[in-house]
């Protein structure tokens, strides 16, 4: 009898335990960033999978949401999603966020017309040119961009910033290199013709995993991540993935 009950309480006891992998899975939000990162990529992207195989060796496993920028922002801040797969360092975000290690970075380049001739030495020049710029909204900003008084147009995905600078509607866009040049490639070759990139590159921008200061895990699981990262990077797993899925592309 005694032994019965036994049975019956440690059966009992296990049925009511937390599933260990309940607690040792996230789910992240993110924005579709191509070649970086995107839903429909194999992998979801180089990024998504960096931070994937980092967690794994920490013993967690990850899953993502995709949705335009903003929305991804504003879900991970108020902690509906624990954190953001990839974003730019700024201190206001740092209040809302912890931040990893650096990921690589972004190579920020304008984007035009080829047969609109631009040139400028500060961006004031730009605004004394009447010139428009399509950016997307939730994006840092590199500094003194906007400040400059340069007229701009909001737009929710990098996709519809492009579509607006080929169709004339705005003269400048300001992206990573390779998330423009994979759009012109992949997603709108139609325009391939018309656009190119400016020199010299603008910025060298790092992106980063953020997890929310809302979720009471997040301060303990940036640290598992950073450690997961660097074991990445030292088993030689972390450039393999560069490799697979950004052929060509000089990660910094």
């Amino acid at each position: 009898m005694n032994s019965l009950r036994l049975i019956v309480l440690l059966t009992i006891l296990l049925l009511c335990s937390p599933v260990k992998a309940q607690t040792d899975s996230l789910l992240l939000a993110s924005s579709n960033y191509y070649p970086h990162y995107a839903a429909d990529l194999p992998q979801q992207g180089a990024v998504s999978e960096i931070i994937r195989q980092a967690f794994l060796l920490q013993g967690i496993d990850i899953s993502i949401d995709f949705m335009p920028f903003a929305r991804a922002y504003r879900e991970s801040r108020q902690a509906n999603y624990i954190g953001l797969v990839a974003a730019w360092y700024n201190d206001e975000r740092a209040q809302h966020f912890y931040y990893s290690q650096p990921l690589y970075a972004n190579q920020i380049v304008f984007f035009k017309r080829k047969d609109q001739p631009i040139s400028y030495r500060e961006y004031s020049d730009l605004a004394q040119q009447h010139l428009r710029l399509a950016v997307v909204q939730g994006y840092l900003h590199l500094p003194g961009l906007l400040e400059s008084g340069i007229a701009t147009e909001q737009v929710a995905t990098d996709e519809q910033a492009f579509h607006m600078l080929a169709r004339g509607r705005v003269d400048l866009v300001p992206a990573d290199k390779f998330n423009g040049l994979y759009l012109l490639d992949e997603k709108m070759p139609q325009f391939a013709g018309s656009l190119e990139w400016m020199t010299p590159a603008l910025e060298l921008r790092p992106m980063y995993l953020l997890l929310s200061k809302q979720d009471p895990r997040s301060e303990a699981l940036i640290q598992r991540f950073n450690t997961g990262l660097t074991e990445l990077r030292q088993s030689g797993r972390y450039q393999q993935i560069i490799d697979n899925l950004l052929p060509q592309h000089d990660v910094h």
